[in-house]
């Protein structure tokens, strides 16, 4: 008889155990094992999930994290806000075979259109749940596409040419720079992630940037991230938080805080 561990879990669907939503509103989790792998979907807040050979991972609103089963972890929240999850609790015949490929890690390098995909299954089955209508049988499959989903994706990636490094002039490698700022600013980009497309250090690039620019890195992405909000404040009826992560901002919060410091007004305000 074949071992539980062995099983293909590209044919073998996982058993949902456990699946709920759940505010915390304590600063610390004591640190725990569980015998059931985790999917968590961070809805509001922020934590940073905390594995027991020293990986952390931080994760905002829109982030999702995986726990396998039998692994010492922890989540550390942020000091004085609370934190909302969907946590779905899983046995899965094969997982560990699967987790050989998935980590945390890789899934933090997904590109935007994965994670943006991996985002609207989740909001999918959030709305389910929400509306009182999850049939366990149908969330199994769903659960079974998108962890196949991660592991396609992971794979693909590892698969796929590097980006070979750009000689370009200043003018140009800003003007491209721009264009890739452009194309994935509602992801996590970043300096430090920008200037490693193209081949140059962080410091270059932002020195460059300004020079070429008249603006900041952090300034035009803000800038650019500002401007796709406000259009989706007049030509949708997105909630406030879903435009700020629609836009890059991982946090609603803050992007309230800086959509008034550029316009005047909250996001609502603006709106009316």
């Amino acid at each position: 008889m074949e071992p539980k561990n062995q099983a293909d879990f590209r044919t073998v669907q996982p058993r949902i155990k456990f699946f709920y939503v759940k505010d915390y509103e304590n600063i610390w989790r004591k640190i725990h094992i569980n015998s059931q792998n985790e999917l968590l979907y961070v809805l509001d807040g922020k934590c940073t999930l905390e594995i027991g050979n020293g990986l952390k991972f931080p994760a905002a609103a829109g982030d999702f994290l995986l726990v396998p089963h039998d692994v010492r972890h922890r989540d550390v929240f942020e000091p004085l806000r609370g934190l909302r999850i969907m946590m779905i609790m899983f046995s899965w015949q094969g997982a560990d075979e699967f987790f050989r490929t998935v980590s945390n890690v890789e899934l933090h390098r997904l590109d935007h259109a994965t994670r943006s995909e991996v985002r609207r299954r989740l909001d999918f089955i959030y709305g389910l749940w929400s509306k009182k209508l999850i049939d366990t049988a149908n969330l199994d499959v769903q659960l079974h596409a998108l962890l196949l989903l991660f592991y396609n994706s992971v794979r693909n990636a590892a698969r796929a040419p590097e980006q070979p490094k750009v000689n370009l002039g200043p003018s140009k490698l800003i003007q491209q720079a721009k264009f890739y700022v452009t194309e994935n600013f509602a992801s996590e980009i970043t300096l430090e992630q920008t200037a490693l497309r193209f081949g140059i250090s962080p410091s270059y690039l932002s020195r460059l940037f300004q020079r070429e620019s008249g603006v900041s890195f952090s300034a035009f992405l803000t800038t650019l991230r500002l401007e796709n909000a406000v259009y989706l404040l007049h030509h949708s009826a997105l909630q406030i938080a879903e435009i700020a992560d629609r836009c890059g901002f991982r946090s609603s919060s803050y992007f309230i805080k800086i959509f008034r410091r550029h316009y005047g007004k909250t996001p609502g305000e603006f709106r009316l």
